[in-house]
């Protein structure tokens, strides 16, 4: 049963890691339509990914590697080969993940920059003469255009 679980659980984390590079296209071409899909899609995976890893656990009493001494030899060589075959998907995905947010970081900086020269400079609080001017209260854009 651990084997099998394994197997799903490396399908749907090698699924998850195509997924995280499709969303660093879906970022780098500013596809937010398909970057929403990608995360609708990642949300699904993981949710899966947990229900495994709670049937799991219920099974067995700790974790893999406590679990796959008390296989019979040839499921322990199978059951260790998946277990280090996920970890290093695991690896690329924290990678993948990890560069996916850096892009959308650097993105918000732009967006933030952009916005910050359509905004007129603030003049201060104070008129030439020493008195204050009172805030404005209009929009900075106008939601009509």
């Amino acid at each position: 049963m651990l084997i099998k679980t394994l197997e799903k659980q490396l399908a749907l984390h090698k699924s998850l890691l195509s997924l995280a590079r499709a969303k660093k296209d879906a970022i780098k071409e500013n596809k937010m339509d398909e970057l929403n899909r990608i995360i609708r899609d990642e949300q699904k995976h993981v949710s899966a990914v947990s229900i495994l890893e709670k049937q799991r656990a219920s099974q067995s009493e700790g974790t893999v590697t406590e679990e796959i001494p008390n296989l019979l030899k040839e499921e322990q060589e199978q059951a260790a080969y998946l277990r280090d075959e996920l970890l290093g998907v695991l690896l690329e995905l924290k990678e993948a993940n990890d560069l996916n947010a850096a892009l959308l970081d650097q993105s918000l900086q732009f967006v933030h920059l952009q916005l910050d020269l359509l905004a007129p400079p603030d003049a201060g609080n104070y008129a030439p003469d020493g008195d204050q001017n009172e805030p404005s209260s209009r929009p900075v854009f106008d939601s009509k255009a």
